[in-house]
C-alpha cells in the first residue's frame, strides 16, 4: 500500500467494468458514469474485512497461516499500526489465487507468462505497493510447492515486492517466516520516483498490484510508474475492491465523501486509459463470488510502444 495511515473501508473504488475506449471517445463516459452513481449500500462493518475467512479488521497483530488453493502462507501482520499495508485485503486474496489456480489451467492468461515461460526462462516479476508481501509471498510458496522446492538455474520465477520505506521491514519477515529468501526479494519504491535500472534493464514480465487504487493523490503517481516500467510484453494483473457507500443513514457528510471518492477513481481509470487498454479477467473459477463482493481483477495492457 502507499501513502498514509487511512482506512481504506473509507475510500472508494473502481468500476467492475471499464470501457476500453480513451476518456475523449463519446461512447466513454456513461458507461462509467453508471458505475460510479450504483445505489447499492451496504453498512460500513461489512466492507473489506475479510480475508481468507479471518476478519482483519478486528484481529490483532501477529502471525496467521492461511490455505489458498492448495497453498500455505504464512502472514506476519501488524493490525494496521504502519497504515493499510499492514494488513491483509481481499483483492490480495483474489490475486493470489487467480496466480495460484493458473498453474492448472491453461485458459488462464498467466499460466502461459508465468507458468510454462519459467520453465524455460527466469520470469521477472515485480509487486506495488504490496503491503505485507502476499501475492508476491502466496505465487512464491506456489511455485516452489510445485517444482519441489525451486528451479534448475535461468529458469523460474524472481519476484520482488516492493512498497514504502516503513513496510520494508514487515515485507521481509514475511519472507523469511515462509523461506522464501532464494524466489522472492523486498525493496522500497516509491510511486513516481526515478527507476533504478534493475526494475527497467529488462522490463519485468509482469507486474501485481493488489488494493493500490485508492488514495486520490497517488493516482498520478502510480499511473507513472506503471508507464515507466511496463514493456511492450509486459503483463500487468490489477485487482481491487471497489467500495461503496458507507450507510443508508442519510448521512450528507458520508455521501459526499463516497460521490467524491467515486469520482476520483472514475478520473484515474479515464487518465491511465490514455495508455492502457483494460480488461476485465472474467474466466476465473472463483471469481463470481469476489464479483458479487465487489472485488475485481483486470489486465492492463499497454497501448504505445516502447
Amino acid at each position: 500500500m502507499i501513502l498514509p495511515n487511512m482506512s481504506p473501508s473509507l475510500i472508494a473504488k473502481s468500476p467492475s467494468t471499464i470501457p476500453s475506449t480513451t476518456p475523449s471517445d463519446s461512447e466513454s463516459d456513461e458507461p462509467l458514469q453508471s458505475l460510479f452513481l450504483a445505489s447499492d449500500l451496504i453498512p460500513l462493518p461489512q466492507d473489506v474485512t475479510k480475508f481468507a475467512g479471518v476478519d482483519y479488521a478486528t484481529s490483532q497483530a501477529g502471525v496467521l497461516e492461511v490455505t489458498m488453493n492448495g497453498t500455505i502462507v504464512k502472514i506476519k501482520h501488524d493490525g494496521g499500526a504502519a497504515g493499510c499495508g499492514g494488513k491483509v485485503w481481499p483483492a490480495g486474496e483474489l490475486l493470489s489465487r487467480y496466480l495460484i489456480s493458473a498453474r492448472e489451467n491453461e485458459k488462464y492468461i498467466a499460466n502461459e507468462v508465468v507458468w510454462k515461460e519459467s520453465a524455460k526462462r527466469k520470469i521477472k516479476i515485480i509487486e506495488l505497493g504490496s503491503g505485507t508481501g502476499l501475492v508476491g509471498l502466496a505465487l512464491g510458496n506456489a511455485y516452489n510447492l510445485a517444482t519441489r522446492g525451486g528451479a534448475v538455474d535461468n529458469t523460474g520465477l524472481d519476484i520482488t515486492v516492493t512498497d514504502q520505506a516503513n513496510m520494508l521491514s514487515l515485507m521481509a519477515d514475511n519472507i523469511e517466516l515462509n523461506d522464501l529468501q532464494g524466489t522472492v526479494s523486498a525493496e522500497v519504491l516509491d510511486w513516481g520516483a526515478d527507476l533504478p535500472e534493475h526494475y527497467i534493464r529488462p522490463f519485468p514480465d509482469v507486474i501485481l498490484a493488489a488494493d493500490c487504487v485508492y488514495f486520490e493523490p497517488s493516482f498520478p503517481l502510480l499511473e507513472t510508474t506503471l508507464l515507466a516500467m511496463t514493456g511492450d510484453n509486459t503483463l500487468v494483473l490489477m485487482s481491487y475492491k471497489r467500495r461503496r457507500k458507507v450507510s443508508r443513514c442519510g448521512c450528507r457528510h458520508l455521501h459526499t465523501m463516497a460521490n467524491r471518492t467515486r469520482q476520483a477513481d472514475k478520473r484515474f481509470f479515464q487518465s491511465i486509459k490514455k495508455n492502457f487498454r483494460i480488461e476485465e479477467i472474467t474466466d476465473y473459477e472463483e471469481y463470481k463470488d469476489f464479483s458479487r463482493d465487489t472485488v475485481f481483477l483486470y489486465r492492463l495492457v499497454r497501448k504505445t510502444p516502447r
